[in-house]
C-alpha cells in the first residue's frame, strides 16, 4: 500500500512580483486546480514568522506522491496559463520537495480536525549520519514526540522522509544547490506561547535530544503562521 505523501513548497515572490499578486495566484488558480485533484487531500498555505526566507510555504498533503506521475497533475506545467507563465518569469522562488509519511503515525491531539490544522507550524529538518538514523528515529518515536504531545498547545506532529526534490524555479533558482535534508518533522501548534513552556523547554533539552542536535549534520528549524486551508469535501 502506498504511503501518504506530502508536497512541500517554499515561495518567495519577490522585487519583481508583488506580495498581492503572488497571494492572488495561489490562492485563485495556482491551489484550485490541484484541489481539484480527488487525490490532493488538503492545501495549507503559511507565511513565515521566524524572520527567515523563503517567506512562504505551501504543503499539500497527498493520497500518495504518486498522483504526482499522472495526468492531470502531470500535464500542468505544458498547460500553464499565461498568467501563470507571468508568475513563474517573474517569481524569486519556488522550491519544490516531495515527501513519503514516516511510521508509525502519531496520533494527534483529542478533538483535532485536519479542516483546521494548528495554526502554528514549526518544520523540522534533519540530516544525520546514516549509522546513527536508527537512533533518531527511535528518539522521535520514544522519546521526543511522546514529550511534545504533553505540551499544552500540542495540536499534531508527523514526519517524513525526502522522495524528491526541485526543480526550483523562479529568478534565484540557480541558488537552490544539493539535496535537501533527508528527514522532515512538522509539528502544529495553538500558539507560539507553548515554546514558553516547562514542558516544551524539557522536551527540547533533554540529554538525548542534545546528542541528536550535536549528532546532526543538518538540524534546520523553521516557525510558521497559517494563512489558509482547503480541503477535500
Amino acid at each position: 500500500m502506498s504511503k501518504p505523501g506530502l508536497l512541500f513548497v517554499f515561495g518567495e515572490s519577490g522585487p519583481q512580483l508583488p506580495d498581492a499578486e503572488f497571494n492572488d495566484w495561489y490562492d485563485d488558480e495556482h491551489v484550485p486546480l490541484r484541489m481539484a485533484i480527488p487525490q490532493f487531500r488538503s492545501t495549507t498555505r503559511w507565511t513565515a514568522i521566524d524572520g527567515k526566507r523563503p517567506h512562504y510555504l505551501a504543503t499539500y498533503d497527498l493520497e500518495s506522491c504518486a498522483i504526482l506521475e499522472v495526468p492531470p497533475y502531470s500535464t500542468f506545467a505544458d498547460t500553464r496559463s499565461e498568467r501563470e507563465k507571468d508568475v513563474i518569469r517573474r517569481v524569486q522562488l519556488l522550491d519544490r520537495r516531495t515527501y513519503e509519511q514516516l511510521e508509525p503515525v502519531f496520533p494527534p491531539a483529542p478533538g483535532y480536525d485536519v479542516r483546521e490544522p494548528g495554526p502554528i507550524l514549526v518544520t523540522m529538518q534533519i540530516d544525520i549520519k546514516p549509522e546513527l538514523e536508527d537512533e533518531l528515529n527511535r528518539w522521535y518515536r520514544e522519546e521526543h514526540i511522546p514529550l511534545l504531545a504533553k505540551v499544552p498547545g500540542w495540536r499534531r506532529s508527523r514526519r517524513f522522509t525526502l522522495k524528491d526534490a526541485g526543480p526550483a524555479k523562479g529568478t534565484d533558482a540557480a541558488q537552490v544547490v544539493g539535496r535537501p535534508p533527508k528527514y522532515l518533522a512538522v509539528h502544529e501548534w495553538d500558539s507560539p506561547a507553548s515554546f514558553e513552556t516547562q514542558e516544551f523547554k524539557h522536551a527540547t533539552s533533554t540529554p538525548w535530544r542534545m546528542k541528536m542536535f550535536e549528532s546532526a549534520d543538518v538540524w534546520d528549524g523553521r516557525q510558521f503562521k497559517m494563512m489558509k486551508t482547503w480541503v477535500q469535501e
